[in-house]
């Protein structure tokens, strides 16, 4: 008797919720870049509450912070096409790697120059 076919295995019809949180998990495990953009959020909330942020400077700081993860999060997709596509030529390997990277670098840069208006004159109050 064979107990692995399908007529005496449960089958279970997976939500696309968690179809997306099982794909989430997967590109954080696969990714350590992506953990170290996660954790840079940490410092970043606990000066917002130490600094007392209005919330006009918490919407700025919410928005570049998740435009900057979802940087994060579309790079890691591209890189996973770019390995699971044999059909890419390297040249177009190379170049889904190196847009991937670029906008993630111009997301940090723009969130970092929004950091550093939000929080270097509430810093300068605070002293």
């Amino acid at each position: 008797m064979d107990y692995n076919s399908t007529e005496y295995t449960l089958q279970v019809e997976t939500t696309p919720l968690q179809n997306i949180m099982a794909g989430l998990r997967k590109v954080f495990v696969t990714d350590p870049g992506l953990t170290l953009q996660l954790l840079l959020i940490l410092p970043i909330i606990a000066g917002g509450i130490i600094l007392q942020l209005n919330t006009i400077q918490w919407v700025l700081v919410v928005l570049v912070t998740l435009l900057f993860i979802v940087a994060g999060v579309f790079r890691r997709a591209a890189l996973l096409q770019v390995e699971r596509q044999a059909s890419l030529s390297d040249f177009h390997q190379g170049r889904i790697r190196s847009m991937g990277n670029a906008i993630v670098m111009l997301t940090a840069g723009i969130s970092l120059l929004t950091y550093l208006l939000i929080f270097v004159p509430r810093i300068t109050q605070f002293i």
